[in-house]
């Protein structure tokens, strides 16, 4: 995963937990499970989801993940130095029989090299339990004698909410990963994205790669209404999820997301963590709370990006949103200026992302970027296009026009198409098929043309309900 330029706030030196006797048995556990489930998902298991999270997305793998979540919490507990509940160790018992009868029933021999090759994810497991019911940032590591530990770092509540952020997308990204056809839309948005984000930090670029996708998530998955939704994804991931499913932090982290604002912030007062920020659009005030030890702000600083409110008085800083210096006292008037007239033409996100290429990075956008690897992909993908826009119902039968020629119901057909999808999807479309125009100048493929939709039922597909 790309470098995060960011450093949690810490109430006190982080602590080394060593993870040994009927703990390594626990972690062991966990593993085992992960390592099941990665069996079960096969060629499904996508190395950017944590399988924990996947596996909640599946029939065949949502019951057993239970119990390996419920062995993360308690194996955490631990490392808190949390009081001691009696209980807890007949739930233990319980969690690892459950995991041994799934490991029997599937015929599935657990071993140390399985368990080694899912450390990661049952890291990524415990981060997350640490983060939602202790406010610790727990890290698995070993040490010098290659023993398992857990390093332990205490925050504060909203600095916790604030590193949960990637632990939401992950789900959000699970939920639209395992829809053929918002999984499609998922990658026309980024493909959109990413024509308007350029540029790095000449320091060190890789600090530029963890808000860059942050920023795309927020535009792919909260901004961007789908096509097979009529909503953005986290708004049906927050409606279609079981309680259960969703840790209560993610979830009222889904809701803040909703109802989060997009823009140019001027920092007017600091009080500590708890930052006073003016948007220069409205002149709005509004108070957020900077979970980056590192960002250092102080008055007449500006913040690029989102802002996610937990309350009706404190908003959190996403952490895509960047932090830059005003060079000049009309600097603020400048960038709004140059936003809407940005705006005009894209999306606020997508505006904003163009904003911060041109104006920060010194990039020329929009950039050229093929949305296939080769033409053959892009047929592909093409014509897995066609079959999602006549599942979700894009055009209407009964949508009859008048015309005296082909021409003019070709024009009729393309103005309708155009107005039923949005910005990204009509120019990915565009350039997947310009992609594969390029091989229509071969003798031998001129009839190779832009095959229209067809013409799909009027009833839109809906993503399953659990």
């Amino acid at each position: 995963m790309a470098k995060a330029p960011a450093t949690p706030r810490r109430t006190h030196e982080p602590q080394l937990w060593p993870v040994v006797d009927r703990h390594l048995d626990t972690l062991n556990a966990i593993a085992d499970g992960l390592a099941l489930v990665h069996s079960i998902l096969g060629k499904d298991a996508d190395p950017r989801i944590a399988l924990h999270i996947l596996a909640g997305e599946y029939p065949e793998t949502r019951d057993l993940v239970r119990p390996v979540r419920l062995l993360a919490e308690i194996l955490v507990e631990s490392a808190s130095n949390a009081p001691v509940d009696a209980s807890r160790d007949a739930e233990r018992s319980a969690a690892i029989e459950s995991i041994n009868a799934a490991l029997k029933q599937a015929h599935f021999r657990a071993t140390r090299r399985s368990r080694n090759d899912t450390l990661g994810d049952a890291g990524r497991l415990i981060n997350e339990a640490g983060l939602e019911r202790h406010d610790l940032q727990c890290i698995l590591a070993t040490d010098r004698d290659d023993r398992n530990v857990i390093v332990v770092d205490r925050m504060p509540s909203l600095a916790a909410h604030a590193w949960l952020i990637e632990h939401l997308f992950q789900r959000v990204e699970a939920f639209v990963a395992v829809d053929e056809n918002l999984a499609l839309e998922r990658e026309a948005s980024a493909w959109f994205f990413e024509c308007w984000s350029e540029g790095s930090d000449d320091r060190d670029p890789s600090y530029t790669d963890f808000p860059r996708m942050v920023r795309e998530q927020e535009w792919s998955l909260v901004s961007r209404d789908t096509l097979s939704l009529d909503e953005p994804a986290i708004a049906s991931f927050a409606i279609d999820q079981k309680p259960d499913d969703v840790p209560l932090r993610q979830q009222r982290l889904a809701t803040g997301y909703l109802r989060s604002t997009v823009g140019i912030f001027e920092v007017v007062a600091v009080d500590g963590p708890h930052v006073t920020v003016r948007d220069v659009s409205n002149d709005q005030t509004l108070r957020y709370y900077e979970h980056n030890e590192d960002a250092d702000p102080s008055s007449g600083l500006l913040v690029l990006g989102r802002l996610i409110p937990l309350d009706e008085d404190m908003w959190l800083r996403s952490p895509g949103a960047v932090i830059v210096t005003s060079v000049a006292d009309d600097y603020p008037a400048f960038l709004s200026k140059t936003l809407t007239n940005l705006c005009e033409d894209l999306p606020t996100p997508i505006a904003l992302e163009a904003l911060i290429s041109l104006a920060i990075y010194r990039a020329t956008v929009p950039v050229s970027r093929l949305p296939a690897p080769t033409i053959a992909a892009a047929h592909a993908t093409l014509a897995a296009v066609d079959d999602m826009l006549e599942a979700i119902g894009v055009f209407d039968d009964e949508d009859n026009v008048l015309v005296d020629s082909v021409e003019q119901l070709n024009a009729a057909e393309e103005e309708r198409f155009q107005q039923r999808i949005d910005q990204s999807m009509a120019d990915w479309i565009g350039a997947l098929t310009e992609q594969i125009e390029l091989e229509s100048r071969r003798p031998d493929a001129q009839a190779a043309k832009r095959k229209k939709p067809r013409r799909a039922k009027q009833q839109h597909a809906r993503r399953r309900k659990r």
